[in-house]
């Protein structure tokens, strides 16, 4: 189909679809230590709600991506938001932490469908120059929604009890399918003449869609999965769960002030620019919450953590669209997606026994350490890929 720019109700469908999506992400964080006193377990074990959640999260978004250029962006989409409902009143009515993970689990594989394939569907209908700038918004409602959610769950887990956040995500995202319903479709003629593995085949055929795989599992790593732990760490040292949920909400308040500068500097500053700054950014946050876990200082790493995903996450998703096959966008984008949500699960779990000891020092320290190489290596594959791009 031809591209034309995306209307004001369009735009507002997607970004509430996201806005929930990263909400149902972050939702177990302030419940973890909850749970462990309900469940009379250790913050290891529960910690492996969030793991289960974020590894189907990431594995399954090629499935998706796949079934969105061969079916349909908009179904995909529609199906991910009633599975992550259902799955969610299952996870908000267990009776076991058994039971728990494996709704959570559900969950994830999913909302799997929404992420990769809504940059699917801003790439069919808009014009290269109009992506960023669009990008960059859906991934500040993102960072809205990453925060809204943690407020809202442990206002309500203090309120009320934890499985009352679980239960708000379930009935929203069950209501959200039928309105998706109103998105028009975006239809592609090459879809009946391409199989799921030639698809993945033009993907990895292309040089810069192979590094750009690798790298994306290391940038999610960093990016998506040590953040989780500023929760943690506020109410093991001693915060309340609304005042730790207060000081990481701030991580949205970042990623709006990100956007905000992605559509006031965009046209000036090169893509390597932009990457650059915003993945130090995200090591300067680490590295405050290294030094100290002080709600002051979970304060400015929770901001610079939300800025760094407006500015550098949409750096690196118009990267992957324009380093991607036209004909396997959404493959394309899933797997990269797919690589930053494994990523960030494998950080995350490997993370658990330090979070479980309280050594948060040593947690941000190794996630600073981590994005060091990030900036780099991103930075400089940035600027050689526009430098071969204007080229060509």
């Amino acid at each position: 189909m031809s591209r034309r720019t995306l209307g004001k109700t369009e735009l507002g469908v997607l970004y509430l679809g996201w806005f929930l999506v990263d909400a149902d992400i972050v939702v177990i964080n302030p419940l973890l230590v909850p749970l462990a006193g309900h469940f009379q377990l250790s913050l290891a074990t529960v910690t492996f709600a969030l793991t289960a959640y974020l590894l189907l999260f990431g594995i399954l978004q090629p499935i998706h991506g796949i079934l969105s250029d061969s079916v349909g962006r908009v179904r995909v989409m529609r199906i991910g938001l009633f599975g992550i409902g259902v799955a969610n009143l299952i996870a908000a009515l267990a009776p076991n932490i058994g039971v728990l993970i494996a709704g959570r689990a559900l969950a994830g594989a999913a909302a799997a469908a929404l992420v990769p394939v809504t940059v699917a569907y801003v790439g069919d209908r808009l014009e290269p120059q109009d992506r960023q700038r669009a990008l960059a918004n859906l991934l500040s409602v993102s960072a809205i929604g990453f925060a809204s959610g943690t407020l809202i769950a442990g206002v309500l887990a203090e309120l009320v009890n934890w499985r009352a956040p679980l239960l708000v995500i379930a009935v929203s995202t069950l209501v959200l399918a039928f309105v998706y319903g109103r998105l028009p479709e975006t239809h592609q003629p090459e879809a009946t003449r391409i199989s799921p593995l030639q698809r993945v085949g033009e993907v990895f055929n292309r040089g810069w869609m192979v590094f750009l795989l690798v790298f994306s599992f290391v940038e999610g790593m960093a990016m998506m999965g040590f953040f989780n732990f500023f929760n943690a760490a506020l109410q093991l040292s001693g915060s309340g769960i609304v005042v730790a949920v207060l000081v990481t909400g701030t991580y949205g308040v970042g990623a709006v002030v990100g956007s905000r500068l992605v559509r006031l500097v965009h046209e000036r500053l090169s893509q390597a620019a932009l990457f650059g700054i915003g993945t130090s950014l995200l090591a300067i946050g680490y590295l405050t919450a290294a030094l100290s876990q002080s709600v002051a200082a979970i304060l400015v790493a929770s901001v610079c953590c939300g800025a760094s995903l407006a500015i550098g996450q949409s750096t690196l998703q118009v990267w992957t669209i324009q380093a991607a096959p036209a004909t396997s966008l959404g493959t394309a984008i899933s797997l990269g997606a797919c690589a930053v949500f494994t990523g960030a699960s494998i950080s995350t779990a490997a993370a658990g026994g330090l979070a479980a000891a309280g050594d948060f020092g040593w947690l941000f320290g190794i996630a600073a350490i981590v994005t060091v190489p990030v900036v780099i290596i991103g930075t400089y594959g940035q600027a050689r890929f526009s430098r071969v791009a204007q080229s060509t």
